[in-house]
């Protein structure tokens, strides 16, 4: 039986923030927005400021309306990824085996390692006290014979929890709660499932496969109903994003284009969907290319390579116009935006050309993190920059 853990930073930009200054555990803290006019989202709260209500993604005016005593501060972004791989640095002396899947969260294998650190329970302490030690950030840990139990572990219980759950523990510690809790269960499929009567997890562990088949497809209905059940084959995997070479996205029109002003409208609609997938598989690509397939359908490609990687949707966006620019304008029937040469994974801040450069990027970057913050709570679909919200096209 394999031995995994799942480490999950508690409150991980707030938590940040106050390990840099500790004045700021005095009081309930709050990241994001601008706390002078009280606007933007919140992207991170400390625990005492959780308590009185205050959640990602919350208007900022809001959340000092629930709690007028907090602290608010802009976030620090370069702050967080230089902790980030301090913190993953540290998983790695503990077993190769680590998957890292966010910025702040992995997998950590620690089958056969028994001789080395002891018990899971052992190990599982002696991660956390360290993370506390030397970095001053907390962690809740999950311990599972598998990667979803020991997901739902680290959830279990926060901050500063360690929980296991292991297959046999799912019927007594998963089946009474609400199915949208479960791990793979998103917004959509919800209350797709509430339409048939699956309100719990155990519930979607006993309904009728052919029931779930007909909500959300048969692939998808095998996951569901093996996950409410504790079922949960994945290896925890090192290189998980070593497979991806490329992300890219196209548009084929309706009506072919060759007006340049709405070909590069449309790239802008392609740029974000192609930095909004990077983010999430925390990648930054120095390749960045445009594929054309003109009214003839003669297919052309052109691209440039950055001297740093990027995960920026505006600089993606800006660099595939240059491309535009130098390719023979006749009519297009579909445009593709592609990025590769993955680099730097770290989330660490970017050095481009100059100070002045840096800064900007800097703030488009946490542009980039207000929106995908959003995103990851109310969908993709939930954001749109100002020139697409009439856009009629989608990118594949």
């Amino acid at each position: 039986m394999r031995s995994i853990l799942h480490v999950d930073m508690n409150s991980f930009f707030a938590s940040c923030e106050q390990a840099l200054q500790p004045k700021l555990k005095e009081k309930p803290l709050i990241v994001g927005g601008d706390p002078k006019k009280r606007r933007g989202i919140v992207l991170a709260a400390s625990y005492d400021a959780k308590a009185y209500g205050v959640k990602t993604a919350m208007p900022i005016w809001e959340a000092v309306k629930r709690c007028p005593q907090a602290t608010v501060i802009q976030p620090t972004h370069h702050l967080y990824g230089k902790i980030s791989k301090e913190i993953m640095n540290i998983f790695d002396t503990y077993t190769p085996l680590k998957e890292q899947v966010s910025i702040d969260e992995a997998f950590l294998d620690m089958t056969g390692t028994e001789q080395l650190f002891g018990t899971v329970d052992d190990v599982s302490i002696a991660i956390q006290n360290r993370l506390l030690k030397d970095l001053d950030i907390p962690c809740s840990v999950g311990i599972s014979s598998n990667k979803l139990l020991a997901k739902m572990g680290s959830d279990y219980k926060k901050p500063l929890g360690i929980t296991k759950i292991y297959p046999e523990d799912v019927p007594k510690m998963l089946w009474h709660l609400p199915v949208g809790e479960l791990h793979g269960v998103g917004r959509k499929t919800t209350p797709a499932l509430w339409r048939i009567g699956v309100k719990t997890i155990g519930d979607l562990a006993h309904c009728s496969m052919a029931s779930l088949i007909k909500v959300v497809g048969q692939k998808h209905a095998a996951h569901l109903h093996q996950s409410a059940n504790g079922i949960d084959h994945r290896p925890v995997d090192p290189h998980h994003r070593s497979d991806t070479k490329s992300i890219s996205n196209e548009i084929t029109f309706s009506t072919d284009l060759k007006d340049l002003n709405i070909l590069k409208k449309e790239a802008l609609l392609i740029a974000d969907s192609v930095g909004w997938r990077l983010r999430r598989h925390l990648l930054k690509g120095r390749t960045i290319s445009i594929k054309v397939k003109y009214s003839n359908f003669k297919v052309i490609t052109r691209s440039m390579t950055l001297d740093h990687p990027t995960d920026v949707t505006d600089i993606i966006y800006q660099k595939a116009c240059d491309l535009l620019d130098i390719i023979p304008l006749q009519p297009i029937r579909l445009l593709g935006i592609g990025i590769s040469n993955f680099g730097n994974q770290s989330y660490e801040q970017l050095s481009l050309f100059e100070q002045e450069a840096e800064e900007d990027v800097c703030k488009k970057e946490h542009v980039d993190q207000l929106v995908d913050t959003l995103r990851e709570r109310f969908g993709y679909h939930a954001v749109k920059r100002a020139s697409l919200v009439h856009n009629k096209y989608k990118p594949k």
